[in-house]
């Protein structure tokens, strides 16, 4: 807004304290108000008063004292502003300057709207969006709690195995290669999908606990040849359990990554949730 308006004199200041539509706070050296515009007088609302009160003794004006760019304001009543802060230096008055406050409120509640609605759809996406051959985490609470109803009806036996990855090597490169390992390696009723950090989640109908710990024993050896020659070699660690008797998809699913939170802890790579 101010671009072009490095410094201004004190008398420029003042003459813009009268015509300026923007808020506006002359500040002196010592954080004191020297003077204020109609527009400011407007955006204290009732507030208004404590201009006739030290700046430095009045927590409300201290924050629009600061070196911030950008305020989060709140009000004696309890509302919450944000403000855009320009700071104009004045020339010839040494440590004096003009503040100049733009009210951006509306515009962040409308940026966190949209970050909480953007938010909220990719919670309920089924697909990565990366990854977009694997479930969700969301995708696969929604398959898994059927599965889970006809193994406790059933008597069948079901898995959950978590794993993650790191490496030196590009990220988003490693998590494609672990991606097509993991569908070549499951069977076609099997799950595969992947948390929003990208730990990845296989679901194992009519699969014990035993025969889990074996398909992770067949991707270890799958890794140990991709990372022949690799100065940057692919590390994995899995927590894995089994659908228990007063399980649903969230309990099962949380117990396997708890069990990978301790394998990763403990470096130990495999850690197993009963």
């Amino acid at each position: 807004m101010h671009e072009n308006m490095k410094n201004l004199t004190l008398k420029q200041a003042q003459t813009l304290l009268d015509d300026c539509p923007t808020p506006m706070l002359l500040v002196g050296a010592d954080a004191t108000v020297h003077g204020y515009n109609r527009a400011f007088e407007s955006l204290l609302g009732e507030a208004v008063v404590i201009l006739n009160e030290p700046a430095h003794q009045h927590s409300l004006l201290i924050p629009l004292l600061g070196e911030n760019v950008m305020v989060n304001w709140i009000m004696p009543g309890g509302e919450e502003r944000w403000l855009a802060v320009d700071v104009v230096a004045v020339e010839d008055t040494p440590g004096a300057s003009v503040r100049f406050f733009l009210d951006i409120t509306e515009r962040v509640r409308l940026r966190n709207e949209r970050d909480a609605m953007a938010d909220e759809l990719r919670k309920q996406a089924l697909r990565d969006a990366f990854l977009t051959s694997l479930l969700s985490r969301h995708g696969i609470l929604v398959s898994l709690e059927p599965l889970v109803a006809r193994c406790r009806r059933y008597n069948s036996p079901l898995s959950v195995v978590t794993m993650n990855i790191t490496t030196g090597q590009d990220r988003n490169l490693a998590l494609t290669k672990i991606a097509h390992l993991l569908r070549d390696q499951t069977r076609w009723a099997d799950l595969v999908g992947c948390t929003h950090a990208h730990d990845f989640i296989l679901i194992l109908q009519e699969t014990s606990r035993d025969a889990a710990l074996r398909l992770i024993e067949k991707l270890d050896r799958h890794l140990a040849r991709m990372n022949e020659n690799s100065e940057q070699p692919l590390l994995a660690c899995y927590g894995v359990t089994d659908c228990q008797k007063n399980d649903n998809a969230e309990v099962l699913l949380k117990r396997a990554e708890a069990a990978l939170v301790e394998a990763r802890g403990s470096r130990s790579g495999t850690a197993i949730a009963i």
